[in-house]
């Protein structure tokens, strides 16, 4: 009887060392396990649920048991949408971590059925296991900004660690993306920390500093993030609602940000600040899903890259 239960301790033991060194989380408190998720632990998870992707098969997935899949908003059955149309791992690649909250995202390039498409994913990571999975996609389908062709090498400076000098508490980011957002909505030019050569890229088509797009009457594309706003353009913007600010990365100087831009289509006509009069051409009432990151460091806005999907009018998130 002795022998058996030294034999029964011996292999409990190894295994709960199994499970620390799996980084598989165990089924009850064990004060051996590492119960904390890094940085690269977090994009290890993100590693495996794109490779999960591709191959359709969510079996190996570290699932947690209330497992939550949205996309576009819509809440689907894990395994369900893209599971089956994705078709190759991503190429152009951002991530963010935020280890205190347990969040990952990741922003991209994939290819469904071999078409490249803009993809964004939000994972929530607990005790090892994933327990949320959001996923926005941006398709070039009619009516959609998205050109996945022009996204080929991300920007460096969202892979860039922060200056400790330069960084800025959590609140802080988050303050400072928002102001980004009520300037728009306001339709005014408020104080938004720009930095001066900030830049903002939306579903792979840059709208900002661009010549090239700014043939159009009231067309502001070749002006920079600070004063495209100061011009009053964004007045059709009648409401910036569910803002998310899912995942602050800290040492990245990251804001990864979801939410809805809303136009309520009343406003058929507004003057900008040069005196030019920009007239409106939708009719109806339209809604923009966005999933947006900010690169912010020394506490001003260097860059806006964002995923802009068209929506229906005051559609929601599915959280």
């Amino acid at each position: 009887m002795l022998l058996v239960l030294v034999t029964l301790a011996v292999a409990v033991s190894s295994c709960g060392r199994a499970q620390a060194q799996s980084g598989s989380a165990p089924a009850d408190y064990d004060p051996s396990f590492n119960y904390d998720c890094d940085r690269a632990c977090l994009n290890g998870f993100v590693d495996q649920f794109l490779a999960a992707l591709v191959a359709h098969d969510v079996s190996h997935l570290p699932l947690g048991r209330e497992m939550r899949y949205t996309e576009n908003g819509q809440t689907l059955r894990i395994g369900d949408g893209f599971w089956g149309t994705a078709s190759a791992l991503p190429t152009y690649k951002i991530y963010a971590d935020d280890p205190q909250a347990g969040e990952a995202m990741f922003m991209g390039v994939m290819q469904e059925n071999g078409a490249p498409v803009i993809f964004c994913s939000r994972l929530k990571i607990e005790l090892h296991k994933i327990t949320e999975i959001e996923v926005v996609i941006s398709r070039k389908e009619a009516g959609s900004l998205a050109r996945p062709e022009n996204l080929v090498q991300p920007n460096p400076i969202f892979a860039d660690t922060v200056p400790a000098a330069q960084r800025r508490s959590r609140q802080n980011m988050i303050a400072i993306a928002n102001s980004y957002f009520n300037a728009i909505e306001r339709g005014h030019a408020s104080y938004v920390p720009f930095d001066a050569n900030c830049n903002r890229i939306e579903s792979g088509v840059q709208t900002t500093n661009n010549a090239q797009l700014a043939t159009q009457p009231g067309s502001v594309l070749g002006l920079g993030c600070e004063a495209q706003i100061k011009t009053k353009n964004f007045q059709p913007d009648t409401l910036i609602r569910d803002r998310r600010f899912a995942v602050v990365d800290e040492e990245r100087g990251l804001v990864f940000v979801l939410g809805f831009f809303d136009h309520d289509a009343t406003l058929r006509s507004y003057m900008l600040t040069d005196g030019r009069t920009v007239k409106q051409t939708r009719t109806a009432p339209w809604s923009w899903e966005i999933a947006e990151m900010f690169k912010i460091q020394d506490g001003k806005i260097m860059r806006v890259e964002a995923l802009v999907n068209p929506c229906p009018y005051g559609m929601k998130a599915g959280w």
